[in-house]
């Protein structure tokens, strides 16, 4: 007995030396070797984050609880790759029939999802054939176009317009609270991350997740009918600030919202 208990007690500075060496994922061992990533965690000296600046116009109808709407996209590869498509989240997709998700949805909150039109990639219209099908050509929460080259340091722009309509009930961080009360999220179509780890991030939203996006620039305007307020939250120069709107009759639109 005296004598595997010794050989045990030899064995545990061995294991404890072995516990300190952890493996390193081939993805972020490529970082590493790259110059983008450091072993430590912290970036190196070749560290890289693509770039978006968003000009947004969104319109909601309550009657309908129809998100409506146009953006412009400027993004800037800053990576040192060719990019040969360009990935869009479409959150709102997670309500989408058919689509995957991790959280119950009531039957009547189940949409045909967010559909895209008038897509113009670097000037170019995208096809029209397959503009018709954009709404059904989404994987879930995940979009792939393909554009021409975008080379390392090169910026394309994006235009199109969307539109969905908001979940009633199953209330998943968005969707009509109560008859006079809407909270509207993540509710545009958004350039996936493209990084240095795994190239562009194609984990769809599936509900419980938090998100992980660019930092990226946004001007926002938002219409109601002008018997509603407006509460937004934005962050400019570092400072968080709500805004509040209100008007008696007609339409309001807030002046555009510009946030970093």
């Amino acid at each position: 007995m005296n004598r595997l208990i010794i050989v045990l007690l030899c064995c545990f500075p061995a294991l404890i030396s072995a516990q300190t060496s952890l493996p390193v994922p081939l993805n972020i061992r490529q970082a590493i070797d790259k110059g983008s990533r450091t072993i430590t965690g912290q970036p190196g000296p070749h560290y890289w984050q693509n770039h978006a600046d968003y000009t947004i116009r969104v319109h909601f109808d309550p009657t309908t609880r129809l998100v409506s709407g146009s953006e412009s996209i400027v993004y800037n590869n800053n990576s040192p790759d060719t990019l040969r498509q360009l990935l869009f989240k479409l959150y709102p997709n997670l309500y989408k029939k058919g689509a995957a998700r991790m959280m119950p949805i009531r039957p009547e909150d189940l949409t045909d999802g967010v559909a895209i039109s008038n897509m113009v990639i670097g000037g170019q219209a995208a096809d029209a054939a397959r503009n018709n099908r954009r709404r059904r050509d989404a994987d879930g929460t995940d979009l792939p176009v393909p554009i021409p080259m975008l080379v390392p340091g090169q910026s394309t722009t994006v235009s199109l317009d969307f539109a969905y309509t908001l979940n009633k009930t199953s209330h998943i961080r968005t969707g009509q609270i109560d008859s006079g009360a809407f909270f509207i999220a993540y509710f545009f179509p958004r350039i996936a991350v493209y990084d240095d780890i795994d190239g562009w991030n194609r984990i769809p939203y599936l509900g419980p997740q938090e998100f992980y996006n660019d930092f990226c620039n946004f001007s926002v305007s938002i219409t109601v009918p002008g018997d509603y307020l407006v509460w937004e939250r934005a962050i400019s120069s570092t400072v968080a600030t709500c805004f509040r709107l209100a008007s008696t009759n007609g339409s309001t639109r807030r002046p555009p919202l510009t946030a970093s």
